[in-house]
């Protein structure tokens, strides 16, 4: 069955900008976030009960006064978000609808057809098996790969057909030393030819000759290439996330500059309501009769 043929064209839901947004692996907490999992919550905590307690050994009394500060200015201000006194930050950037992913072609038309062209997914990652965490010998060095290997992407993302990349933590465990980078493409070759690249090869030739000194160290890498028509997205009361946080260059329609924009599109009506609609196979017509309520088809 063809999918809105003939239908309406999608339109995205994001301004354009005239500068390349960087991708959400770059996050001013990312750093902190690592640090503070390498280590399990009893053993800050520790940490802090012993810190305190040398400051009472000095200050006497006068030592609480900074915690009790930091936590009444804390709690205050969840308080004024909670009662709508204060404005809630928790939701800057969000899109209060039901959004999904469709990629705009050069001219910056997003088209009527979904899940409308290949996408790869490269997921790489670093595991710290050492109770130090990102403390432990090279890790430091190992994330600073990944941050450059980002960075590298995204200032020759034309020549690798980088779309964008996401970070992630892993907490199976106490103490979450585990990061993993979602990378897309738009399509294999653009990543083999990075893996291959003067940005790239030096830091696997490094990873070749030390690897036996950092037994320590996990690295894993697994590649998806995902046709057109077989893959879908969908974000409801979302932030720009995942698939949605890529970004394309396109045209601008009435001067022809380009511009980059994330292809985000409404998902609350025609093909894009259903998961098979919004991989192209179905009409979305699935779910009638089966759902006591669709609260997005307003």
């Amino acid at each position: 069955m063809s999918a809105r043929a003939g239908g309406k064209e999608f339109v995205g839901l994001v301004p354009p900008t005239e500068k390349r947004p960087v991708s959400s692996f770059h996050s001013p907490f990312g750093g902190i976030n690592i640090l503070r999992d390498s280590f399990e919550f009893t053993t800050w905590m520790c940490l802090a009960a012993l810190v305190q307690g040398l400051l009472l050994l000095g200050a006497g009394r006068l030592a609480l006064l900074p915690a009790a500060a930091i936590f009444l200015v804390k709690v205050g201000d969840v308080v004024l978000q909670t009662t709508g006194i204060m404005r809630n930050r928790y939701l800057d950037g969000v899109i209060f609808k039901k959004t999904s992913v469709v990629f705009p072609s050069e001219e910056g038309k997003f088209g009527n057809k979904p899940s409308n062209q290949d996408v790869v997914v490269f997921l790489i990652g670093t595991r710290y098996n050492h109770p130090l965490g990102l403390l432990a010998p090279y890790a430091f060095k190992i994330a600073g790969y990944f941050i450059q290997m980002v960075k590298d992407l995204e200032d020759n993302a034309d020549e690798f057909g980088f779309l964008g990349a996401t970070s992630w933590q892993n907490t199976s465990a106490a103490s979450s030393n585990e990061l993993l980078v979602v990378c897309y493409f738009k399509n294999v070759d653009g990543l083999h030819k990075f893996a291959h690249s003067k940005y790239h090869l030096p830091n696997w030739n490094w990873w070749n000759k030390t690897v036996k000194e950092m037994p320590h160290i996990t690295i894993f890498h697994e590649t998806y290439h995902v046709p057109a028509g077989n893959w879908e997205s969908i974000h409801v009361n979302s932030q720009i996330a995942g698939l949605g946080s890529t970004v394309v260059k396109v045209a601008e329609e009435m001067t022809g500059k380009e511009v980059y924009t994330h292809p985000i599109v409404d998902a609350s009506k025609g093909v894009l309501r259903t998961s098979a609609g919004r991989m192209a196979r179905s009409d979305a017509r699935e779910h009638e009769g089966k759902l006591d309520v669709d609260p997005y088809d307003v």
